[in-house]
């Protein structure tokens, strides 16, 4: 076998895979950076003059993998959550202080339109509360937060919200609706927690005598994926990457932790 070094460098494409039936569960191909660190302690024997080191064992082999994804999906917050998430019609709880349209999926308008009853109190809303009328939170908008406006003898009729004390005013108004049944929800509990998985990274070295691509593989047979998540929601910048810090175990049939193949 020649000694043929080669560099690198592309990130990988992942693809985890259900360990009991085989079958591909996600295939990471947006990711930014995916890294293998493999790490040992060392223990020594020490004696003579000086309690100097005179024979040294490497113990407790360890290896991890870390990735970091530039998009989000519903199956990987499912590997995060343990949980599989569900598509159904939910609560939305709404703080509205803008006209939005009243287009099949209503759109809001901006801070240009504030919220603004008629002068017979007349609120349109974005969409049908919840909530009668009576439990419908509205404040003025110079006192959002503070004290509501007086709702006895308010009424509610489909998205038309009535209020004689609010005529005129710039309002801003708190309920909740009903969402399509196209909602996907995402939960993460106390109780579950991510599973282990057999992964497949494929990408590409750099042969240094011809300059050329050659295909490599990683395969990881036992990887506990972390439930670890971090979703950062900033108002400026480069939006942030999701990093998955994953464990690399030893397989179940053989002493192989992670296996790489140039070809």
């Amino acid at each position: 076998m020649a000694n043929k070094k080669f560099g690198a460098k592309e990130v990988m494409n992942v693809t985890l895979y259900d360990m009991q039936n085989q079958k591909p569960v996600i295939c990471f191909d947006t990711l930014k950076t995916s890294g293998i660190e493999v790490t040992s302690e060392k223990v020594y024997a020490r004696g003579g003059r000086g309690n100097s080191k005179l024979i040294t064992w490497e113990v407790n082999k360890e290896a991890k993998l870390t990735i970091e994804d530039a998009l989000l999906s519903p199956k990987s917050m499912e590997l995060v959550s343990g949980l599989a998430t569900v598509v159904g019609a939910t609560t939305i709880y709404m703080r509205q202080k803008n006209e939005w349209t009243t287009d099949a999926v209503p759109v809001d308008k901006g801070d240009y339109f504030p919220l603004t009853a008629s002068a017979t109190g007349v609120i349109s809303l974005a969409f049908e509360p919840n909530e009668s009328a009576t439990n419908i939170l509205v404040y003025e908008d110079s006192d959002d937060c503070g004290t509501p406006i007086n709702m006895v003898g308010a009424t509610l009729v489909d998205k038309t919200l009535t209020i004689a004390g609010a005529a005129n005013k710039k309002v801003v108004v708190y309920y909740s609706y009903e969402s399509s049944a196209t909602a996907e929800t995402f939960i993460i509990d106390a109780s579950h927690f991510s599973g282990t998985y057999k992964l497949i990274g494929d990408t590409v070295v750099r042969n240094v005598e011809t300059g050329k691509d050659e295909s490599f593989q990683v395969v990881i047979p036992n990887l506990k994926w972390s439930s670890n998540l971090n979703l950062d929601f900033k108002a400026e910048g480069d939006p942030s990457p999701t990093t998955f810090e994953c464990e690399i175990l030893r397989s179940a049939n053989s002493a192989t932790m992670i296996q790489m193949i140039k070809y």
